[in-house]
């Protein structure tokens, strides 16, 4: 597990930050490991140089430079093109961003039936409104609402015709 507290952010409507745990499952995409191999090809010292109010993923500095990174974060658009490149040869890149990401880890947890206030909470979004247009239910999810009703309409019409049985 990785704690970390996150000062402020633009969904943070009152400016209280909020902490963030991030889990360390035993996989190939563990981020925790991923950032770990991060700082240490960057030289990211994470005892100090995490400590400092410095962004999390910091832009690469220049070949000449003794850095290996800048202080400022990394861009958007860098980021972007390395999501691409992450999928290039398994699919069509030309529809894939990194809002991509967000909304299948937030479909995977919803659908794995994570609460929605908690899943609102990790995702930083602002309004429930924000989060449900990230989130695409499976068959299974939408399954189970068809099925729960069917089974309270059952289960009231077979009360009914037992009290003159």
């Amino acid at each position: 597990m990785l704690p970390f507290f996150l000062t402020s952010s633009k969904t943070d409507q009152f400016r209280n930050g909020a902490w963030i745990v991030i889990a360390r499952p035993d996989l190939p995409t563990c981020p925790v490991k991923t950032l770990r191999v991060y700082n240490s090809a960057a030289q990211i010292n994470a005892q100090i140089d995490l400590s400092e109010d410095l962004p999390l993923f910091r832009a690469l500095a220049t070949p000449r430079s003794k850095e290996k990174v800048r202080s400022q974060g990394i861009s958007y658009t860098r980021v972007r093109e390395l999501v691409k490149d992450a999928f290039r040869g398994l699919r069509d890149v030309s529809k894939i961003g990194v809002h991509n990401l967000g909304y299948g880890g937030a479909t995977s947890a919803a659908n794995a039936g994570i609460p929605d206030r908690l899943l609102k909470g990790h995702g930083h979004w602002a309004s429930g409104n924000a989060k449900d247009g990230c989130v695409k239910d499976d068959f299974n999810s939408r399954l189970k609402v068809n099925t729960k009703q069917l089974f309270k309409i059952s289960e009231t019409l077979f009360q009914k015709h037992c009290k003159y049985l």
